[in-house]
């Protein structure tokens, strides 16, 4: 990751030290009067540690080929959001780009964002992204899979949770690049709308698939749209919108597929609906640990 270096000479900072001096001063009113000579010398005094204090957290300073000292900016800081489980929420990027955050999802960028040569997130989640066109700078969104993907204006869905060890993609609108690694080789392949890639990061394959997106990007109206929905990967639907733990203890159920729109609809509805349809059978687990937060349901 680039990092951008500001550099300055000793008496530069000595300068900035007496500036300093004197505007705490002017704040503090410290006017010479009998019995205010020890208030202001401890109070000066506590700002110089406090200064230095500070400064030696932000600041360090190396020496190079005997030349004299110089500052150095400290690693750029990060904007970090984490949405709970069972939550939905809508972030406005620097650059306007509008994302769509799914529950459990945790995203980051640099706070000085639309300042850097290229527009950068990290992604451990599902987010559905509304880039802001730049030709000049590129919109790259890094997973916890290590792979990223590489867009400059476009409307697409990201599911990447570091516990799945999967990344789905599908493309709404635009171009994408999808970048990964196999066998050391960097990789990438360009997708056009109407595709969703599934990345295994197991081993490093990919898979693309037909689709109209509509199912893989409900979930930010509150919708659930099964559309020939295989059961894992609707009970995976589930799982992020109601903040619940599925096991599945029949095999020979992963081969059954569902097709239904649900809003707003109780969890128990739905599992409903399943079990009328199919031969599914459902029911709640108690858990001897008090302290877990998703309920378990058992298919079966």
């Amino acid at each position: 990751m680039s990092r951008a270096y500001a550099i300055a000479s000793v008496p530069w900072f000595e300068r900035r030290k007496k500036q300093n001096l004197d505007f705490l001063r002017e704040k503090l009113d410290l006017r010479s009067s009998p019995g205010r000579t020890l208030v202001r010398r401890v109070r000066v005094g506590s700002f110089a540690a406090m200064v230095a204090l500070l400064i030696g957290l932000g600041i360090r300073f190396i020496y190079l080929n005997n030349h004299p000292a110089e500052v150095i900016v400290p690693p750029v800081s990060y904007c970090r959001i984490e949405i709970p489980q069972g939550a939905q929420s809508k972030l406005i990027l620097p650059d306007s780009t509008s994302v769509y955050l799914n529950g459990g999802t945790i995203i980051k960028y640099d706070a000085s964002f639309q300042n850097k040569a290229e527009r950068e997130v990290y992604l451990n989640g599902e987010a559905y992204f509304e880039v802001a066109k730049n030709p000049e700078k590129k919109f790259i969104v890094f997973t916890s899979h290590q792979s990223q993907i590489e867009v400059l204006g476009t409307r697409f869905n990201v599911e990447a949770y570091a516990k799945d060890g999967k990344v789905l993609t599908t493309l709404v609108e635009g171009k994408v690049g999808f970048i990964f690694t196999k066998d050391n080789v960097s990789k990438k392949i360009l997708m056009d709308p109407g595709q969703k890639l599934v990345y295994d990061s197991a081993d490093s394959e990919v898979r693309l698939y037909a689709t109209s997106g509509e199912s893989e990007t409900a979930w930010k109206e509150g919708k659930i749209i099964f559309r020939n929905t295989p059961l894992e990967e609707g009970l995976r639907m589930l799982e992020k919108r109601y903040n619940v733990e599925f096991i599945l203890k029949n095999e020979r159920l992963k081969g059954d597929s569902f097709t239904g729109t649900f809003m707003n609809q109780r969890l128990e509805r739905i599992l409903e609906y399943f079990r009328l349809s199919s031969q599914i059978r459902w029911r709640y687990l108690d858990s001897p640990d008090i302290t877990e937060e998703k309920s378990k349901i058992e298919i079966y």
